[in-house]
């Protein structure tokens, strides 16, 4: 089986993409009863002439992970996000695909608690995106060709680990 690569488009749409984040934050506010206290656009989708695979990341902000409970993943399986079950840590993950036969993604909610160091992380990581978005850029372009998608996410990961200062 060949190796899905990682497709990226440089980020020329920010309007676009900032309305298709707009439409999913007015989704997740106003499900009945939400945990839900604030989201962030993030990630490349988020910043003018960044390379993107044109996923668009939400940071999902709620007082407690148990308050995301089993009524609640309900609830977001009936907007079509359907949790991803990796060992992350502090966060949960949920993903909308174009479609359930190619599970490309097009939208992923990242959860994490209020007054977290997860957050924190994520705010700062928001900000050295936005400032070094042309180092990133080299980044993703010098291992796209090289690796699957999923070692690509990792290998995204840990540079954001090694620019973060805590």
């Amino acid at each position: 089986m060949l190796k899905q690569k990682p497709l990226l488009i440089e980020n020329n749409h920010r309007a676009i993409y900032s309305k298709q984040f707009k439409r999913v934050d007015s989704l997740l506010v106003n499900l009945l009863d939400t945990p839900i206290i604030k989201t962030y656009h993030i990630g490349s989708t988020a910043v003018e002439g960044a390379l993107t695979s044109g996923i668009i990341d939400v940071l999902v902000v709620v007082k407690s992970l148990h308050a995301m409970t089993t009524l609640d993943e309900k609830r977001l399986n009936l907007q079509h996000f359907y949790r991803m079950h990796h060992p992350y840590d502090k966060k949960c993950v949920y993903a909308k695909f174009d479609n359930l036969r190619t599970l490309n993604e097009t939208v992923r909610l990242h959860i994490v608690e209020d007054n977290s160091k997860k957050l924190s992380k994520y705010i700062q990581g928001q900000e050295i995106l936005t400032s070094q978005y042309h180092a990133f850029n080299e980044f993703k372009l010098s291992i796209k060709n090289e690796i699957s998608v999923k070692e690509y996410e990792n290998m995204k990961s840990d540079w954001f680990k090694r620019h973060l200062s805590v």
